[in-house]
């Protein structure tokens, strides 16, 4: 390592041109700070921006995703980051490397540049409790959801908050609220210091992770309760079927004392596992983006450490990329998505071997359950007629227990390894003539 520039003419070096080459950032033992700083940036940048660039390609192949006013959410709140970090690329990261070479602390192209962050970054936190609300009224208040959350109403509410933050925003263009980037210190910093726009700010933020705790909290009260009620369904459920089959009679097949009595519904608004996974999601980010903004109102007043700025600044950063990767780590059809999308030909042989042994083994059982059926037949118990559909992809089979004479109950049981349409079981009693029909 060695020194930059000609220490005769320039006292400081951020002024001697010489020192601010991408040579001099590479050797310099004066640069080595912005180096480090520069290539630790660089790597979360670009993880935010290729990250967030996937989460768009997912949702928008997926139709199921593109069509769920609550993934809306979340693609807006991946453009605020994906535009962040451009200007992050394209503005923060020379300016801290190049310094005034590339741009004056107050020069109106690091006004303007702060600007469009700010825009971008208020919208993202007005999203953050939009998506809180969303997830509210989805858990809270489900009948309601739809109406809320319609296809028209979630645009009018996402354009809305972008509206806002442009309204937010706009104060940083005049002389009383600048926000412009200390590359020295790597921080962003009001000028004048002493303005009436940081408790605008403020206010905005502690708003938004007011509104967010809120709707959390109660979530998440929401959440035990009908863990609650399911649970003590579940028991009032299990304790009436084995209550039935103390009752039944030893001989014949009488399937309505197995259910006599009244039902027991289920508790009302169960709170599917969709929803909750988009909880974890929202609430993870919400988590991130209170550490962020909180950091950033307290980490100033304690220290004057440019390094301590650095961590700072870094956690806006992780914001941008840690939004989506919450999403990949939680999200299975997201993450499905885009291994179709990275691993195409992967996945298209994979499937091809996957049908033919699937085939394969449905032949093998078909043929099974006609010899079956034949030794049955021959040994005069009953005929049992299987039909019906199915899309499974890995087959079925059927196990039945036909009462006889001497037999005490009657049963049809029907396994789907995937997915299954509609089968109806129909036997016929040689005894006593007597059929039964049902359908699972």
């Amino acid at each position: 390592e060695s020194s930059c520039g000609n220490r005769s003419a320039f006292k400081e070096w951020r002024k001697d041109p010489d020192c601010l080459t991408i040579w001099a950032l590479l050797t310099a033992e004066e640069r080595r700070d912005d180096l480090i700083a520069v290539s630790i940036w660089s790597v979360m940048l670009s993880f935010a921006l290729v990250s967030n660039i996937l989460i768009l390609i997912g949702i928008a192949r997926n139709a199921t995703m593109r069509s769920a006013t609550s993934y809306w959410f979340i693609i807006s709140l991946a453009i605020c980051d994906i535009v962040m970090a451009i200007i992050s690329i394209v503005h923060l990261l020379p300016a801290t490397a190049f310094h005034g070479q590339y741009v004056e602390t107050l020069e109106w192209r690091n006004i303007i540049m702060l600007f469009f962050y700010d825009l971008f970054w208020y919208t993202g936190v007005l999203q953050l409790g939009l998506m809180a609300c969303n997830r509210f009224v989805s858990i809270v208040y489900p009948m309601e959801y739809k109406w809320m959350f319609s296809r028209g109403r979630s645009l009018a509410i996402i354009f809305f908050g972008y509206f806002l933050g442009f309204l937010v925003s706009l104060p940083t263009l005049f002389p009383c609220c600048h926000t412009v980037w200390d590359s020295s210190n790597y921080i962003t910093i009001y000028q004048p210091a002493e303005t009436w726009y940081k408790y605008v700010d403020m206010s905005v933020n502690s708003l938004t992770l007011l509104l967010m705790i809120v709707s959390y909290a109660v979530i998440i009260y929401k959440v035990r309760e009908s863990g609650r009620a399911m649970a003590k369904y579940q028991l009032t459920i299990r304790t009436r079927q084995a209550n039935a089959m103390m009752n039944v009679p030893e001989n014949g097949c009488n399937r309505g004392q197995l259910f006599s009595g009244p039902s027991v519904r289920p508790p009302r608004s169960q709170i599917s596992k969709k929803e909750m996974r988009l909880f974890i999601q929202f609430f993870f980010v919400s988590i991130v983006f209170l550490m962020t903004w909180s950091t950033w109102q307290w980490l100033p007043q304690v220290s004057e450490s440019k390094w301590a700025y650095f961590i700072m600044t870094s956690l806006f950063f992780i914001n941008n990329s840690v939004n989506p990767t919450v999403y990949l780590l939680f999200n299975t059809q997201l993450r499905r998505e885009l291994h179709y999308l990275l691993c195409r030909h992967r996945v298209i042989s994979e499937n091809k071997k996957r049908r033919t042994l699937i085939f394969n083994n449905a032949n093998g059982d078909e043929n099974g359950a006609s010899n079956h059926t034949a030794r049955d037949e021959s040994n005069g118990r009953s005929n049992v007629k299987v039909t019906g559909s199915t899309n499974s992809r890995r087959g079925f089979f059927v196990r039945s227990s036909i009462c006889s004479t001497s037999s005490a109950t009657s049963s049809a049981f029907l396994n789907f390894n995937g997915g299954a349409k509609h089968v109806i079981v129909e036997q016929h009693d040689e005894a006593d003539n007597e059929s039964s029909v049902s359908a699972v």
